[in-house]
């Protein structure tokens, strides 16, 4: 904090009045996400501020997109569903499970199946004419093992390609959660830093410039303080001669009087008033400080769940290993459907939801960070009736450049000029009594020599007194300055707010949104998950299904 106030303390020196702020130029991102798709709804942030019915045409534009996606999602969802409830006869592996075709082994010649006794009956009994046929009925084949082969090779492709989709689609899951938190978290994390470290140097300034204000009013106090001492141990023109020495001395001194007490009601309406504001404004930067950082154990907790996705997806792909191997026990069937299922969905629904909300802050900061000087100008005037006057005439005046100019800087600007004159006075006073001596002061002004050793001790307490003044009032509007102050608005609104918490939502929101539809794709393919399920073979080596069509025709 020191080093804050020491940076801060530095300001005060050699001030000008020319300053002109840097030019504000949104980043290519703001400017693309301004232009977003809104469904023909305005896309402009100050309707928000200015107009009822505007505002809610803009927010149904900022929204719109995201419940576009939002509505995506859930048809894709419902789609799923219906392929589960279709069955695998209807949509293949879609309904969640690879299922090998039905297999029907050739059967060799009929000749080489019969024995002795088969021969000389069927010699015996089979009329002549008749041939007899390649084997019973029941065991025809529809295909040859040609065909077979193809239908096994084309099945076998289906299901490599199943597996492939879904491992890719795993390691795009985990690529998205890598730049979820390398690029969108850690952009918004500096950010959030940003903005605590510019509103940490708002409340140190607004409490610098306080503590000036009080050693001001301090000041001021002594000076009065001395001054009324002084008149009380010589009277109230300070001098009652009627020489020359004397005149000068009580022309001086009435000057001198007349002059504090102006300086000193101007001292009291100006700083009076800006040390309460000022207080208010360091307590307002402080809870805010406090607020956000709350905030960044939110995206502690997207971070953590990220972390969680990744583990599953990992978990995941081993399943998929020992599937493609065949390997299915109770632990891998424990695994997929009591933990990987119900968690992942968790989990997935949750990003897709964090996933429309990082699009509407993402649309929302870059509509405010197009043009975020009008933006802030408009919300202080419409709600200045709720500030305190003084700061809101500041806040416009560092806001708008330091075109505004503020009455109050011009009241501090005055009440320098009147301590300035007040010390000239003070100056020339010591000046005369310095010279005649405090003998001749005393002879002149009909004062003992205690007197006139006060009034001349008294004179040089205001002139030190007024330097003083003169210094804390100088450092004062120095620090208040727009030069010292619009870097700092700048530092907050256009870098760490219209930089970086914007490029970090646009960056949480596309890795967000395909971590998303990656993750939906494995959920689509989640048939590589499983071992591929083959027909159970009959003691005649055919399939059950393939013997239960042809006894049902027989």
């Amino acid at each position: 904090m020191n080093d804050i106030i020491g940076t801060i303390s530095s300001y005060m020196v050699n001030q000008t009045s020319s300053f002109t702020p840097e030019h504000y130029i949104p980043t290519e991102t703001v400017y693309q996400k301004h232009h977003w798709f809104r469904f023909g709804h305005t896309n402009d942030l100050e309707a928000l501020i200015s107009n009822d019915e505007l505002a809610k045409d803009y927010i149904i534009g900022v929204t719109s997109m995201s419940m576009f996606i939002l509505g995506l999602a859930l048809l894709w969802f419902i789609v799923i569903i219906s392929f589960k409830c279709a069955g695998q006869k209807r949509v293949g592996f879609l309904a969640g499970r690879l299922e090998s075709p039905a297999w029907q082994p050739s059967l060799p010649p009929i000749e080489e199946c019969l024995t002795e006794d088969d021969d000389e009956n069927i010699s015996t009994h089979m009329p002549i004419g008749h041939h007899a046929s390649s084997g019973p009925e029941n065991f025809s084949v529809a295909g040859t093992d040609l065909d077979q082969e193809k239908q096994e090779k084309k099945f076998n492709m289906k299901a490599l390609m199943v597996r492939v989709v879904f491992v890719i689609s795993g390691i795009c899951v985990m690529i998205s959660g890598a730049l979820f938190y390398s690029e969108g978290v850690t952009s918004f994390v500096n950010s959030l830093n940003a903005v605590q470290y510019s509103l940490l140097i708002v409340e140190n300034t607004a409490l610098e410039s306080r503590n000036l204000t009080l050693s001001a009013l301090e000041a001021k106090h002594n000076l009065v303080s001395g001054l009324n001492e002084t008149i009380s141990e010589t009277g109230a023109n300070f001098c009652q001669g009627s020489d020359q020495v004397a005149t000068e001395i009580r022309e001086a001194g009435q000057q001198l009087v007349s002059d504090i007490n102006a300086m000193s009601s101007a001292v009291d309406e100006s700083l009076k008033s800006f040390s309460t504001d000022l207080m208010k404004m360091a307590n307002m930067a402080s809870e805010m400080n406090e607020n956000l950082q709350t905030a960044s154990g939110f995206f502690y907790a997207l971070i953590a769940i990220s972390i969680v996705i990744v583990v599953l997806i990992c978990i995941m792909l081993a399943v998929t290993f020992f599937s493609a191997k065949d390997i299915s026990n109770c632990f891998t069937k424990c695994v997929t459907c009591a933990l990987i299922w119900p968690v992942f969905i968790f989990f997935l629904t949750l990003s897709w939801v964090f996933a429309t909300l990082f699009l509407v802050f993402s649309l929302a900061g870059s509509d405010f960070c197009f043009k975020p000087d009008d933006i802030v100008l408009a919300f202080l005037n419409k709600n200045k009736d709720n500030f305190d006057s003084l700061i809101s005439a500041m806040l416009i005046y560092y806001v708008s450049g330091c075109v505004v100019f503020p009455e109050a800087l011009n009241d501090i600007t005055h009440l320098i000029t009147m301590v300035k004159t007040m010390l000239a006075a003070a100056n020339d006073l010591a000046d005369n009594i310095a010279s005649d001596g405090v003998d001749d002061v005393a002879t002149s002004c009909g004062l003992d020599k205690a007197a006139a050793t006060a009034l001349q001790n008294g004179v040089q307490v205001i002139s030190v007194v007024s330097q003083d003044l003169e210094k804390l009032l100088g450092s004062f509007k120095g620090i208040i300055s727009c030069q010292n102050i619009n870097p700092i608005y700048t530092s907050l609104v256009h870098d760490a707010t219209c930089t970086e918490a914007v490029n970090g939502f646009n960056w949480l929101y596309g890795s967000c949104f395909a971590l998303c539809i990656c993750a939906m794709t494995m959920i689509t393919f989640r048939a590589a998950l499983y071992p591929v399920k083959r027909p159970e073979l009959d003691q005649t080596g055919l399939s059950a299904p393939l013997l239960s069509s042809k006894n049902g025709e027989h």
